[in-house]
């Protein structure tokens, strides 16, 4: 992939990742803090926690959806700019948080912050990569996967005491100058990337494509509260066939397509794209079963179920950077692999756990999970963008997230359908053995690599 000289400058190269991630970080603290706090904005704000978890739901709902098509635009019309417009939604969407008078208030300003996202993942992701060359690209993104995923830890113990003493308003009052500095320092330091050519957007195709995607999210949506089978999941998932069906069609005679369909005949696109989703849906689901197990099976408090928890993220953090690092001299294969085995390992930990009563067995499912996205994410990211053309960057890194975002709700609604009332040792056995097949079956997408991930392999 061509690179200029200043990309390839090593000290442009370091502050740009620093000014990436200064700015989306403020997303990332924010996620555990909001999930933690939802019965207390509930109570606040006069509302439920059911209305409340769409400022999850939605959030994630919106940046599933629109993560493509913002990517797309970051490819034609420079991803500076799309990256500098979604710093100031994350600002503005921030301060809508802290400032919200109504539960309906709040979750639509959640949703500003998940179009932020949006915009600035997709892109972030292609300066930090167009500043690198491909060899150092797993690296760089390791130390990227550590700042996101160490960031909500850090937010949960600082935010805790801080929404105790002064209520959950002043975590966001506390990350909005963040944003601020975020998008100053964004604005002086980025420069323009992608933009480079006329091409039009393919809106049919990004509507399309929304379509499918966003009538199947909200299949497992409300399927897993009314049924699969309920008149309104059936309608859902009838729109997500036409719409990806209609999405397929359209890209296929269209001059300049959203996403070109060729890249899904090299294996190095596809592959990571069939792994790490699969092993998204164990690690996401495998998580949000494990408090229930620690609570119902081990009579644990909250509180201690938080510390407890904190072992997924602190060993994603500290495993990212190596796994990046490592990716760069062995290839991103043999590290998608590794990740889809030790998920399968975590899954098999929280089976003997759950069997046992064993919280040793737990805690080593915890701290697998983590080893495994910590090899397996640097990797993910740096196959899918090796593998394509410079050109199309903020598309592929789109469509990787929007995948992994669906791997990720699929998994917990799968899981949780799977537990459904059962609370015996069985029951949780039985769920983490479904999260363990998934994860193996995502060890093909690895396996059908080449060793060398070589850019238009």
């Amino acid at each position: 992939m061509a690179t200029t000289e200043q990309d390839l400058d090593p000290v442009y190269a370091k502050r740009v990742l620093i000014t990436v991630v200064s700015t989306v970080i403020v997303f990332s603290s924010s996620m555990t803090i909001v999930s933690a706090s939802l019965p207390t904005i509930a109570e606040d704000l006069n509302s439920s926690e059911g209305f409340l978890a769409w400022a999850v739901t939605g959030l994630f709902l919106v940046m599933a959806v629109t993560t493509p098509i913002m990517g797309r635009l970051g490819d034609s019309h420079g991803h500076r700019k799309v990256f500098l417009i979604g710093a100031v939604l994350l600002g503005l969407g921030t301060l809508a948080c802290a400032l919200a008078p109504t539960a309906e208030a709040f979750v639509a300003a959640r949703m500003v912050v998940g179009l932020a996202i949006s915009s600035t993942m997709p892109s972030g992701m292609a300066l930090i990569m167009a500043a690198h060359p491909p060899e150092r690209r797993g690296e760089a993104m390791g130390w990227f996967q550590m700042a996101m995923t160490g960031a909500p830890v850090l937010a949960l113990v600082a935010g805790g005491p801080l929404i105790e003493a002064f209520g959950w308003r002043s975590v966001f009052a506390g990350l909005f100058p963040l944003a601020i500095i975020g998008t100053t320092a964004s604005w002086r330091t980025l420069t323009k990337t992608g933009g480079t050519s006329d091409v039009p957007i393919d809106w049919m195709g990004a509507g399309t494509l929304a379509l499918g995607t966003l009538g199947f999210l909200l299949f497992l949506e409300f399927g897993g509260r009314s049924g699969f089978t309920s008149t309104l999941s059936l309608a859902l998932a009838a729109c997500a066939v036409v719409g990806i069906t209609w999405f397929l069609r359209v890209e296929r005679k269209v001059e300049h397509p959203m996403l070109r369909l060729d890249y899904f005949k090299r294996r190095n696109f596809t592959g990571p794209l069939i792994c790490q989703p699969l092993s998204q849906f164990a690690y996401m689901g495998g998580f949000l079963i494990a408090p229930i197990l620690l609570a119902s099976m081990f009579g644990y408090s909250v509180g201690t179920i938080a510390l407890i928890l904190l072992f997924r993220p602190a060993f994603y953090s500290l495993f990212s950077p190596i796994g990046g690092r490592l990716s760069g001299k062995f290839g991103e294969r043999i590290f998608l692999l590794a990740g889809s085995v030790l998920m399968v390992l975590s899954m098999a930990a929280w089976v003997g756990g759950a069997h046992w009563t064993n919280l040793t067995l737990v805690i080593i499912g915890l701290s697998l999970s983590g080893i495994a996205m910590g090899f397996a994410s640097p990797s993910y990211s740096t196959a899918v963008a090796n593998a394509v053309e410079v050109a199309d960057l903020g598309i592929a890194n789109g469509m990787s997230s929007t995948l992994m975002n669906i791997g990720m709700l699929t998994g917990i609604q799968s899981m949780f359908t799977v537990l459904g009332e059962g609370r015996a040792p069985d029951d949780f056995a039985r769920t983490f053995i479904v999260g363990a097949c998934v994860a193996g079956i995502g060890s093909i997408g690895a396996l059908m690599m080449t060793k060398p991930s070589a850019t238009g392999s």
